[in-house]
């Protein structure tokens, strides 16, 4: 794949979710970004991680770079597609480019853009389309051998994907037979062994269609599952589908993601944001019947901060908690795994042990 992330005047660490992630995960793969607001400057100086990408005006200025590919990189709330996004949609298709969406609104509905997908064999691919199997949970994960642990946050966009990524890789890299459940469009592009967007589902259907997922990692011999959370069990919209995954994956343990730097909801203003003890106190309630899976360790994002500052916060974080605590993109993922491997030593709720899970 050589992808276009299409980001117009979004591109930034927060407002650009989705093409950060395939730039920090996928970068072989991206050959530039397409922001008209910052055209003509170096992805660099909007995202470190970026350094080194053009970025262009438009899908017609990229074609020098050869793209194959063009992802929508951004996720607006209500998943809308937006009227300016619409000649570049248009233009990759006429030169036969794949277009992938994770909108709630759907591209290959579209009968302008359907219509030139055909007529010059391109390709449009709607990553959060729900599956056609349906399914109710039944709470069969709890009994299963593989620890599986989840993502929660005080907030939506809070660095919950990315705090399961990192685990994930850490645990392969220490050869763990570990697993990464995407529950969101940004996990199923930069890549997955389950991945279905859960907030397009009916509503009865969500926590079956995590639990399945965990189920045929587990059934395919991975003994550490990653679930990536979404939302947070406080937020004024979208605690349903943070609830549904609480519950439908059956967690043994929760990983704690928070911004520091926020006060209040993000993009709900007069919605605060929970101090952290009361957000774990919050998730390990609603699993106290369940599971009574706990909070074993807390990932903040500290993207807007220097080294100093996201020292410091993770230093108060900790101080709050009691629990280890770090930036998995920062300084490394190994804190949050160690304290997931420690407390797996000592789970007897389950009829097997986690043999698999070891350091």
């Amino acid at each position: 794949m050589r992808a276009l992330l299409l980001a117009h005047g979004r591109f930034g660490p927060v407002t650009a979710k989705t093409a950060v992630c395939l730039i920090r995960y996928r970068r072989g793969d991206v050959v530039g970004v397409v922001d008209r607001d910052r055209a003509g400057k170096d992805a660099g100086s909007f995202v470190p991680e970026a350094a080194g990408l053009p970025v262009v005006a438009s899908v017609g200025e990229a074609l020098k770079l050869e793209p194959d590919t063009l992802v929508i990189g951004v996720a607006p709330i209500g998943g809308g597609i937006a009227p300016e996004w619409r000649p570049d949609l248009r233009a990759a298709l006429e030169h036969g480019m794949t277009v992938l969406s994770g909108m709630h609104t759907f591209l290959g509905d579209d009968p302008e853009l359907a219509a030139l997908a055909q007529r010059h064999n391109a390709k449009i691919v709607d990553v959060r389309r729900p599956p056609r199997e349906r399914h109710i949970a039944t709470g069969e994960a709890r009994q299963i051998p593989a620890i599986v642990v989840l993502t929660v946050g005080t907030d939506c966009s809070g660095g919950k994907m990315t705090a399961a990524v990192d685990l994930h890789r850490e645990a392969l890299r220490r050869g763990l037979p570990s697993a990464f459940v995407a529950t969101g469009q940004t996990g199923i592009l930069v890549g997955c062994d389950a991945g279905v967007a859960v907030d397009a589902l009916v509503g009865d259907f969500m926590a079956g269609a995590v639990e399945r997922m965990v189920l045929e990692c587990a059934a395919r011999g991975k003994r550490l599952i990653w679930v990536e959370g979404q939302g947070a069990a406080s937020h004024p919209a979208y605690s349903g589908v943070s609830v549904a995954l609480l519950h439908g994956a059956s967690p043994d343990y929760l990983v704690m993601c928070h911004d520091p730097s926020r006060h209040e909801k993000h993009s709900f203003p007069g919605f605060p944001t929970l101090p952290l003890r009361e957000e774990i106190a919050l998730n390990e309630h609603l699993l106290k019947w369940h599971t009574g899976g706990k909070v074993v360790s807390a990932a903040l994002m500290t993207p807007n901060m220097s080294e100093a500052q996201a020292r410091d916060a993770v230093a108060r974080a900790q101080l709050e908690t009691g629990l280890p605590t770090t930036d998995t993109v920062r300084f490394g993922p190994g804190p949050v795994l160690d304290a997931v491997l420690e407390a797996s030593q000592n789970l007897t709720r389950k009829s097997s042990p986690p043999y698999a899970v070891k350091r």
